[in-house]
């Protein structure tokens, strides 16, 4: 009887991340065991079946709990699950999977998650409570291991936190038609925005700044979650014309394709900055949440501004420096890349070791 893989995330809601964070997962699980049965949970299971080619089941219905009792391993994650800035009832979601499948006697393990951040106290202890039970627990950053072990999750009986990378750095970049339709002649600047509280402060510097670079530059701004981001997009572009918003509707093995295509990647959205840096790519974050930070501390880089403070002056030098590239600074990302890929197939092998 085939061994049982069970995904539990924030897969099937559009999320270009949260998507490309299943499609590396199951490529890195069919390629060290071709034999195990993968299932996501999924807001929109066919359309989860035929993206990724696995079983998949709607993640809030009774069959949510009947996928957990016949899979022999429950992952939660990647992503930002275990949070509660923009929902306590998402926190409360999958901490109860979680512990509904250890209960039940299945194997568990966070898998490659950011965690935080986790503001009440409630969220905090339900989370150590939690996450203290499970098998093993992989991180994708210090910061995520550190605010565990600052919860509780230490000690005699717990897990041991380890700290791997997103898998999306293990994800293999697909060069398609509808890649080289959407590339706009180089060198590029990819721009990926979300709505955030007071975002709107940033349009008018971050527009200034891009003007500087028009006519050298091609740009295009990159709505990641199209039905959230695509309006913050175009009042982008409705202050800068020369900003093309991107329309279609990429895979994520194509979005890493086309950010190898650019030139600077300038990032809200946490994986259109993985995208970028796993290419090798130069980036420029603009923090909305400790993640963000995170990554960047991991690419030896800090924000150039936040969702809401943003000065032209430093952005348009941030983007410059990009572009004086030297062989050294190249070789540099590319080494820390493949250290980033390297610790991302580890999730993997980690969850492995429990079957």
């Amino acid at each position: 009887m085939k061994q049982r893989v069970l995904f539990s995330g924030y897969y099937g809601l559009g999320n270009a991340g949260d998507e490309a964070v299943l499609a590396a997962s199951t490529s890195l699980f069919r390629a060290r065991r071709p034999d195990l049965e993968l299932t996501a949970l999924s807001a929109r299971p066919a359309a989860t079946r035929t993206d990724f080619g696995i079983r998949s089941t709607a993640r809030m219905r009774p069959s949510t709990l009947a996928a957990i009792r016949r899979c022999d391993l429950f992952l939660s994650g990647g992503g930002s699950l275990l949070q509660d800035r923009t929902s306590l009832k998402s926190l409360i979601y999958y901490l109860l999977l979680l512990d509904y499948a250890r209960r039940i006697g299945k194997r568990t393990m966070v898998f490659a998650q950011g965690i935080g951040p986790l503001i009440r106290p409630s969220a905090q202890r339900w989370t150590a409570r939690v996450l203290s039970r499970v098998d093993a627990i992989t991180v994708r950053d210090v910061e995520s291991a550190d605010l565990l072990r600052s919860i509780g999750v230490a000690g005699p009986g717990a897990p041991e936190i380890e700290v791997t990378a997103d898998p999306v750095f293990a994800l293999e970049p697909s060069v398609t038609e509808r890649v080289t339709a959407a590339a706009l002649q180089r060198p590029s600047l990819g721009v990926s925005l979300r709505p955030w509280d007071r975002v709107e402060r940033i349009l008018d510097p971050l527009a200034d700044a891009l003007s500087y670079f028009e006519g050298e530059l091609s740009l295009q701004a990159w709505p990641l979650q199209p039905d959230q981001d695509t309006a913050v997009c175009e009042a982008l572009a409705a202050r800068l014309p020369a900003v093309q918003v991107l329309r279609s509707q990429l895979s994520p093995a194509e979005w890493m394709g086309l950010a190898g295509w650019t030139d600077v990647v300038i990032g809200m959205r946490l994986h259109a900055l993985i995208f970028a840096a796993a290419r090798a790519v130069p980036v420029v974050g603009i923090s909305y949440d400790p993640k963000v930070d995170a990554l960047l501390g991991r690419l030896r880089a800090k924000p150039v501004g936040t969702a809401d403070t943003l000065d032209a002056q430093s952005l348009r030098s941030a983007i410059s420096v990009c572009l004086e590239e030297d062989e050294r600074r190249r070789q540099d990302r590319e080494l820390r890349a493949e250290h980033l890929r390297i610790q991302a197939v580890r999730n993997v092998d980690r969850a492995l070791e429990l079957l």
